[in-house]
């Protein structure tokens, strides 16, 4: 059986090299990432694929993604919804989001080398980093002091004379 998926790469007749084929510039998504994600996980993101879908229909449509943007606020031209939704496969059903949404999270960090990278902040193992230590490597390396505040807010106390991190219950409320 012939497929019907347009080849991504043609040869140059004349040099018999491979050439980028433009008109398929939509990325493919590599499949079974999902696989390696808990139940919980793939839970979440049906929950956000029914968010999305405000329709119902089972596709989440360039209608469906502007209405969730403009109820959190955000008022995105024709232009932004049109870019967003020409990332994703198309039509967006939940096979194709999971897949889509699985491969992206596959690129994050484990809980374990999350732990392992607060730790180095941690003298004294006891699952607390300096947390302006932390901070100012951060803002070293390009976060913003806003987003660091933010983020560490919930999971700061007072200890020793000072701000101390509780990284590992910060990564628990990362990674469910």
């Amino acid at each position: 059986m012939v497929s019907p998926v347009k080849p991504r790469i043609t040869y140059d007749d004349a040099k018999t090299r491979p050439i980028e084929d433009n008109r398929s510039a939509k990325a493919r998504v590599p499949s079974g990432a999902f696989t390696q994600m808990s139940q919980s996980q793939i839970n979440q993101i049906k929950e956000t694929f029914t968010m999305l879908d405000n329709d119902r229909d089972g596709i989440v449509s360039a209608g469906d993604l502007e209405q969730m943007l403009t109820y959190l606020g955000q008022y995105p031209s024709s232009d932004t919804i049109n870019d967003m939704m020409a990332r994703m496969p198309s039509p967006l059903q939940f096979p194709s989001y999971l897949t889509a949404m699985s491969s992206i999270l596959c690129q994050f960090s484990s809980k374990e080398e999350l732990v392992t990278a607060f730790s180095a902040f941690d003298d004294d193992d006891s699952g607390q980093a300096d947390s302006q230590e932390l901070r100012d490597a951060l803002i070293e390396a390009g976060v913003s002091a806003a987003d660091i505040d933010k983020c560490f807010k919930p999971y700061i106390k007072f200890s020793l004379g000072k701000d101390r991190l509780l990284y590992k219950d910060l990564v628990d409320g990362l990674i469910v």
